[in-house]
Parts: C-alpha cells; sequence; structure tokens
C-alpha cells in the first residue's frame, strides 16, 4: 500500500511538474521563518542566521572549518533530494554582504552531503579567487588543484550556481545574471558513486577557515527546477521533504 501511494504521489507530481508552464524554487526565504523543509547543521553552534526579505541570511564566525572527517565547525542547511537519479539543483548566493569584495578563506554555495561517510561535494566561490569544487571521502579530501573543477572568473558577489546529477556523474555550472547561459566548469564521478538515493542529502553550505574573518552571506533561492510543482500564485503545493515514507 505505502509503495502504491508513494507511485501514484510521484507520478501525480511528474505530471503537474513537466506540463505546468510554470516553476517556482522549493525555497524562496519568503516569510520570517525558516522553511520546515531544513535542517540546519551546525555542530560548533556559534553561527546565526535570519529569513528577512526574501532571503535567507547567515552570519558565520571565521575558523568555521569542514575539512576531513574530525574536523565540523561548517555549517549546513540540508533538505531530502527527490528520490530520482537525475536531476538538478542551483541557488543564488551573495558573497560580499557589506563589503566590497568577498571575505578571505571562505566557501559559501552548494553541497551534496552523506554523513555516514563523511562524503561531500561543495561547489561554491572560494574567497574572492574563484569558484570551485571541493569535496572529501572521510579522510581523502581534494581542494581544486586536485578535483580539476573550478573557474577563475568571479562576479561582483553575486553568483548563481547549479550541480546537475545524472546517475553518478555531477557536473558543476554557474553564471554571474539570471539572463546568462549556464557555464559548466567540468564533470567528476568520484563522489557520484557515494550519493545512492536515500543516503544523502542536498543543500547550502558555509565554510570558512583560520584565515578568515568574521561575515555574512545571502542566499536568495534554493530550487530544483525540474520537480517543482507550484500554485497559481507561485508558491510550492509540496516540497519533497514532504513525501516521507513511514
Amino acid at each position: 500500500m505505502k509503495s502504491k501511494y508513494f507511485s501514484m504521489l510521484f507520478t501525480t507530481l511528474m505530471i503537474f511538474g513537466f506540463c505546468g508552464t510554470a516553476f517556482s524554487h522549493t525555497d524562496d526565504f519568503s516569510g520570517s521563518e525558516l522553511n520546515g523543509m531544513w535542517t540546519v547543521r551546525d555542530p560548533a553552534g556559534n553561527s546565526t542566521y535570519k529569513v528577512e526579505g526574501g532571503k535567507l541570511t547567515l552570519n558565520l564566525p571565521a575558523g568555521s572549518d569542514m575539512y576531513k572527517k574530525g574536523m565540523d565547525k561548517g555549517v549546513m542547511f540540508l533538505t531530502d533530494p527527490p528520490p530520482v537519479e537525475d536531476f538538478s539543483m542551483e541557488i543564488l548566493v551573495n558573497v560580499t554582504v557589506g563589503v566590497n569584495q568577498p571575505p578571505p578563506a571562505c566557501h559559501v554555495g552548494l553541497v551534496l552531503f552523506r554523513e555516514d561517510t563523511w562524503a561531500y561535494s561543495a561547489w561554491a566561490p572560494y574567497a574572492s579567487t574563484d569558484v570551485r569544487l571541493e569535496d572529501c571521502i572521510d579522510q581523502d579530501y581534494r581542494w581544486r588543484d586536485q578535483t580539476q573543477i573550478g573557474v577563475d572568473a568571479v562576479g561582483d558577489g553575486d553568483t548563481y550556481l547549479k550541480i546537475i546529477k545524472t546517475g553518478t556523474q555531477l557536473e558543476f555550472l554557474w553564471k554571474d545574471n539570471a539572463g546568462d547561459d549556464w557555464q559548466s566548469a567540468g564533470v567528476d564521478e568520484k563522489l557520484g558513486p557515494q550519493y545512492e538515493i536515500g543516503t544523502y542529502q542536498v543543500g547550502l553550505i558555509a565554510k570558512s577557515w583560520s584565515g578568515s574573518v568574521d561575515s555574512v552571506f545571502e542566499f536568495d533561492y534554493f530550487d530544483l527546477p525540474e520537480l517543482t510543482p507550484v500554485q497559481p500564485a507561485g508558491k510550492l503545493t509540496t516540497t519533497w521533504s514532504e513525501i516521507k515514507i513511514h
């Protein structure tokens, strides 16, 4: 019965989502409270955030490092991905809130995260240098020079980021402006096998090293563009976090 119910619900969502002419952000950060779809993961407990003016604003102190397993001071806002192998997700992040350039030694953007194997893929602007992929499985951490995925061009602080998951392949894309075409920085296959259905979550990540400063970051939206049904008013009818099989 549970399987039949899920199949019917999933089919309804897919038909509505793909046949409709409008799609909405999975979370556009409207209102004044964090959407219930999110789990906030902040083991150090030293960050603060607010939802206001259509943005999620995060205050991140220096030294909020998330590195190999055992170094766990970064912050993540996590939600369940759709129960399919192929999908994409995207965000708009501002890493220059109240300053003229990105703060040093910070990495703030999109993430896929599997806690039991301590596996994550973080795709984000890095300080004022570039946009890059950094990832880890347990103690096996890779910087950009090892992942070989990144782009040197950086805009004025607002950066659109996208990850396309196709089976075990992850493609990492970016753009400066809403009307621009997405630019691919590369495809990675090392971490993809870690992200099996039901084993991981997706969302937002923010981490900083000892060389950073206390900083503020803004997220404008988080979107699963292919799989987001909406009402005419533009608000979600269902989020994937509400589809639970008990």
